[in-house]
């Protein structure tokens, strides 16, 4: 280790080390590093003995490359990102000053406790639950009798539709935010009850149908009403019809799922640890959602406040630019908010086991494949009770998929237009259109442009509806004058 040791040079000296350059005396860790450095720097020599320097590849950002890293390019974008949102939010404030007041949301909700239409009508979607039970208890007990009972069951869910419906919409004092929480809760209650007449119905003609996500479903036996030990061996199974209680009930009624089965994937215990912090998010989000919507959305409305056909084409895309990236930060708090805090919070309280609420929908390489993973619950539901047994009675994938799109455009419309007492289907063609833009766009690009499609409609289709139903409702609610009519209304 006294004394120097000598690297091999390239014949030509490759700009690395003078011919015949000696190095200290390193130790053997050090001396075979800055050999492998030397390495890495020396191109193999080709067959005529000169120095190679090129070699066949690839631009690094050609897909041909196999380069994928690039976490710097997404650090970059956050950090542009955030910087937009800093100066979007200083511009705000410097125009408008600090809008968001707490105190005043709190007032409208505490002014008069004994109007609250919306409360009373949420606390009537129970009674209307109950009748479920005796029903199939009915239909239990009396055999040959389908036809009754499919009556029975449509009279149920056509009331837990059509009453809110009426009432929301003939009622003055209920609000646009009250009657669409109303809206929201009776649908829920419509689907569940759905799939609860749907599900005891295939036990009780002993062919129950598969359940996805799970291996197969045995068939039920109406005379076993033995227990059995669930995968976990933490309960007992409850069988067909025992299930039939009103417990069993208001335990799917108040479960994250739309899906009914007889026996639920349950948790051992509660995370009192988890509902703290899921608790909090919900608070904070709640209240950070509020902020936004006043601070943001509220003052770039009133700007907008103008007849659409008074509007130019280039103001016109200047208001839905204006809305589309706080509309858009609000739906991703929103997404957040809903599906992850609070679903996992209730399901929580409920030991439910399922959490599966959303799938990785950014991904998404096309609009219907975003539908398809950002709402599990509700997907669940169309496919279980829409889309396979319309492939089951003959359809194909294109009428059931465009089935599928239609209910929910329906679904929609019907949350929507209640609730602003008002008819103008701009959701429903949204929604009806999608399925043949969504295979267009999948034909002609596909892939990451696909994606790109699907962020590209989920940024700018929000506002440009939420532009479209404030004015027709300001329109058809506050302004009398003709001349804010729509020209094609």
């Amino acid at each position: 280790m006294g004394e120097g040791r000598c690297f091999p040079t390239p014949p030509d000296g490759g700009g690395l080390l003078p011919r015949g350059c000696c190095t200290p005396a390193l130790p053997d860790g050090s001396l075979r590093a800055a050999r492998a450095g030397l390495a890495g720097r020396v191109l193999p020599h080709d067959s005529s003995g000169g120095g190679r320097c090129h070699t066949l590849c690839e631009s690094l950002l050609s897909y041909g490359s196999g380069f994928n890293n690039f976490q710097g390019i997404f650090n970059w974008s956050v950090v542009l990102l955030v910087l937009t949102h800093v100066h979007m939010s200083l511009e705000n404030f410097i125009r408008y000053g600090l809008l968001f007041d707490p105190v005043k949301i709190i007032s409208v909700f505490l002014k008069d406790p004994y109007k609250w239409p919306a409360v009373y009508l949420i606390a009537a979607s129970v009674l209307f639950a109950l009748p479920a039970v005796f029903i199939e208890r009915y239909l239990r007990k009396v055999r040959g009798s389908e036809s009754i009972g499919l009556v029975l069951q449509s009279v149920n869910l056509l009331l837990l539709v059509t009453f809110p419906a009426v009432m929301v919409y003939r009622m003055q004092a209920i609000t646009p935010a009250g009657g669409l929480l109303t809206m929201f809760v009776y649908i829920i209650i419509a689907l569940k009850l759905f799939s609860y007449y749907q599900v005891n119905r295939w036990y009780r003609e002993g062919t129950p149908r598969p359940v996805r996500g799970t291996s197969r479903m045995q068939a039920a036996d109406p005379s076993a009403h033995q227990s059995r030990r669930n995968e976990r061996g933490q309960s007992k199974q409850i069988m067909y019809p025992m299930n039939l209680k009103v417990k069993d009930l208001y335990y799917f009624l108040l479960a994250p799922t739309l899906c009914y089965q007889l026996n639920f994937p349950r948790q051992k215990n509660c995370r009192q640890g988890y509902i703290i912090r899921r608790f909090i998010e919900m608070i904070f989000l709640f209240h950070l959602m509020l902020g936004l919507i006043q601070q943001w959305i509220v003052p770039n409305i009133h700007k907008s406040m103008k007849p659409i056909n008074e509007i130019e084409s280039t103001l016109l895309t200047e208001y839905i630019l204006k809305l589309a990236v706080p509309n858009h930060f609000i739906w991703l708090i929103f997404f957040y908010w809903y599906f992850h805090s609070c679903l996992n919070c209730l399901a929580e309280l409920l030991r439910f086991g399922d959490r599966q609420f959303y799938l990785d929908w950014w991904n998404a390489d096309s609009v219907l494949q975003f539908w398809s993973r950002w709402n599990i619950p509700a997907h669940k539901w169309l496919d279980r009770h829409v889309y396979r047994p319309l492939l089951h009675h003959g359809y194909d994938k294109w009428q059931a998929r465009m089935t599928v799109f239609l209910l929910s455009a329906c679904f929609y419309e019907y949350l929507i237009a209640i609730p602003l007492k008002m008819f103008r289907f701009w959701m429903f063609f949204a929604m009806a259109a999608q399925v043949p833009l969504a295979c267009l766009m999948k034909r002609l690009f596909g892939g990451n442009f696909g994606n790109i499609f699907m962020w590209i409609s989920l940024v700018l289709g929000p506002p440009l509806m939420m532009l479209l139903y404030f004015h027709d409702y300001y329109i058809q609610h506050h302004r009398k004058d003709s001349s804010w009519r729509l020209f094609f209304f």
